[in-house]
């Protein structure tokens, strides 16, 4: 899996490519580790480039979420394919962390 990591002031995004599983929780909490230091208040990971998330990525994602919170600091999940969408919701997570649909802000401001 490949993570490239994109800063907005406060804000970073997380974009993850490949599939997100058990085997891939090292990089992942290294990248968030470093990006939790750099005094970022909201971490977004854009899921559109994932086609499968097992359950240990979901355990790793519940994880992060409660660490951050306890951090007051936000964790969001973006643009899931159907398929990772799908297992987000059958795991509730969705209930838990955000879920960000589309980017309707932006596409506004590069129309404009």
């Amino acid at each position: 899996m490949k993570i490239t990591k994109e800063v907005n002031n406060r804000k970073v995004t997380l974009k993850l490519e490949g599939n997100f599983t058990y085997t891939q929780r090292k990089p992942f909490q290294e990248m968030l580790k470093s990006v939790a230091v750099d005094g970022v208040d909201q971490i977004v990971i854009d899921l559109s480039q994932v086609a499968f998330l097992d359950s240990a990525a979901l355990g790793l994602l519940m994880i992060s979420h409660r660490q951050l919170q306890a951090e007051k600091r936000t964790l969001s999940l973006a643009y899931p394919q159907p398929t990772v969408r799908q297992i987000i919701e059958l795991a509730n997570l969705h209930k838990t962390i955000p879920l960000i649909e589309t980017d309707a802000p932006s596409m506004a401001k590069k129309s404009a």
